[in-house]
């Protein structure tokens, strides 16, 4: 997948997070679609010869920090299958990139190297968000949610594979839209939430709870 590129987060919890099943690594494929929009960017932007070596030196740094980092299967997964359990979620104040939606209103921070699972428009895990405590989801932002977030296989998975969900899954609207790289046969091409996504292509996957009582209202109105 690609994203637009920003600050990236800072990790403030232990890693590896999910040391059974999950490992953290560098992305070539992320890495290229950086390098590949960096150049298109450069290409449209007017060269300046005095530009100081340092702001080149800072860019680089932080196009190595941002997103080409990938989550993958620490050890071969059966299909159907709990990869990993997450308690250490905290309410978020907005959506954003590393938000995962859990409801008609909340988000939620993943504070654990889950974050690193990226989108596919043929994903081999869920995020399950109906195990976690809806009356935890009110509380002001930052505040720990009860219960554990759930990813489940939906097929076999090789350790090795990278481990990625469908974000219409979960997301209603996204704080990021982006141009989907993913490689499915049937991709979607652009990813923006379920609220613009056809039923038709939702029909297809599986879907959180929240995202299928907002479908329903969209298609009533």
């Amino acid at each position: 997948m690609t994203v637009a590129a920003q600050t990236p987060m800072q990790r403030a919890w232990p890693q590896p997070s999910h040391p059974a099943a999950v490992r953290v690594v560098s992305s070539r494929l992320l890495a290229s679609i950086d390098q590949h929009e960096d150049a298109d960017a450069d290409a449209d932007a007017d060269a300046d010869a005095d530009t100081d070596s340092s702001a080149d030196d800072e860019r680089e740094k932080q196009k190595a920090a941002s997103f080409c980092l990938t989550a993958v299967a620490a050890r071969d997964i059966p299909a159907a299958s709990l990869v990993a359990r997450n308690s250490s979620t905290t309410l978020a104040a907005v959506k954003a990139y590393s938000t995962v939606q859990v409801s008609r209103n909340a988000h939620i921070e993943l504070n654990s190297d889950l974050l690193y699972c990226n989108h596919s428009c043929d994903p081999n895990v869920r995020f399950v968000t109906s195990t976690l405590a809806a009356d935890s989801l009110a509380g002001p932002p930052g505040a720990p949610v009860a219960g554990a977030l759930e990813v489940w296989s939906t097929r076999a998975i090789p350790a090795g594979e990278e481990l990625r969900f469908f974000y219409p899954s979960t997301e209603w609207e996204m704080s990021q839209p982006f141009r989907c790289s993913c490689g499915a046969s049937q991709c979607l091409g652009w990813v923006d939430g379920a609220k613009k996504t056809a039923a038709e292509v939702l029909q297809r996957y599986w879907l959180s709870d929240h995202i299928r009582a907002l479908l329903g209202e969209r298609e009533r109105n």
